[in-house]
């Protein structure tokens, strides 16, 4: 039975009040051209309907103007021995510096809402995965902790450019015009892509773009050179701070996106290392009581669906204590072992 794809049903894919299912119907009613007309209609009517910020220049204008008149400036004591044109000028001096302070109030406030306004931003919480549909039929997952910024009012007609700071996987849709869709980030590396699956990581600790199909074009800062890379499918290109470039096989590069089925996979990764992603994931503090512990390393793929089953699996791996205290873990080794 064909689905029926009706105003309200994409209203609710807008407000992510949809289930599985009706995402998926959605994606096949969009293939449709007239259809995806339709639903850039809805869009801009949704937004209208839904502002995150919409501001009141005029009453921000008036209340300032009240708080003037209710608070009035006293005129400075003027020597006697000023020449009376010079009093004139102090006199017509302060109506000019109030217009000349409201104007500035009001220019820093466009200033400071224009990015909310232009770009609405998606985000998730601590431990949170959420699957967000684009403005163009493209589908991305944000891993927890991430957030990514997308123009309000639609793509543009040359590119189509979106802001991440985390980790996220895309399902990128081809246009009839081959639009390129670029992920920015603020790790000095962007990734430009026509139509594609793939993952990307930009976090305090390093980055990563892991390319399960299609083609994808990096474009990093390497010191004071900008470079390019072409990436297969299948393969893993990792950045460490200094934005040097390591390139790894599917094999590796598959167990980087694992993150989507919340399951684990550690390959002789030092507890460092998982405290860090723990620290990022979930937003918490980890404390680890001596360097030597610091340095273990584990080994293993397993599935956890919250953070105490990934604490409590970490904990059985290394036999460990994990203690949690509100946002702080605390990691130590068990008394009387040696």
């Amino acid at each position: 039975m064909k689905a029926v794809i009706t105003k309200e049903l994409i209203f609710d894919n807008f407000a992510n009040k949809v289930t599985p299912l009706q995402r998926k119907q959605i994606d096949a009613w969009l293939l449709s051209q007239g259809n995806e007309e339709l639903y850039y209609k809805w869009l801009e009517e949704w937004e209208n309907n839904n502002l995150e910020y919409e501001p009141d220049s005029v009453a921000l204008t008036d209340d300032y103007r009240e708080f003037i008149q209710a608070n009035p400036r006293p005129i400075p004591e003027v020597k006697k021995n000023f020449p009376k044109r010079r009093l004139r000028i102090i006199k017509g001096w302060y109506p000019a510096m109030v217009a000349a302070v409201a104007l500035l109030f009001l220019t820093a406030g466009i200033v400071l809402f224009r990015d909310s306004i232009s770009h609405k931003t998606y985000q998730t919480a601590n431990g949170e995965t959420k699957t967000f549909l684009l403005p163009d039929g493209s589908q991305v997952m944000l891993n927890a902790r991430s957030s990514l910024r997308v123009p309000r009012w639609g793509f543009g007609s040359s590119c189509r450019e979106v802001f991440l700071d985390g980790e996220a996987r895309f399902s990128v849709r081809h246009t009839p015009d081959d639009r390129k869709f670029i992920v920015k980030t603020q790790k000095d590396f962007e990734v430009v892509v026509l139509g594609t699956e793939f993952s990307v990581f930009a976090r305090r600790r390093g980055s990563r773009v892991v390319l399960n199909k299609g083609k994808v074009q990096l474009n990093y800062q390497q010191g004071k050179a900008t470079k390019q890379l072409v990436m297969k499918p299948g393969q893993l290109v990792s950045f460490n701070q200094q934005n040097q470039v390591s390139v790894k096989p599917a094999v590796q590069a598959a167990n980087f996106s694992l993150w989507q089925e919340k399951r684990f996979v550690f390959e002789e990764t030092m507890l460092s290392d998982v405290a860090q992603m723990l620290e990022e994931t979930y937003g918490l503090r980890v404390e680890i009581d001596s360097p030597e512990l610091a340095h273990r390393k584990l080994m293993g793929s397993f599935r956890a669906e919250n953070l105490d089953e990934l604490l409590q699996t970490i904990s059985d791996l290394l036999d460990i204590n994990v203690v949690r205290e509100e946002d702080t873990i605390r990691l130590s080794e068990k008394r009387g072992k040696l």
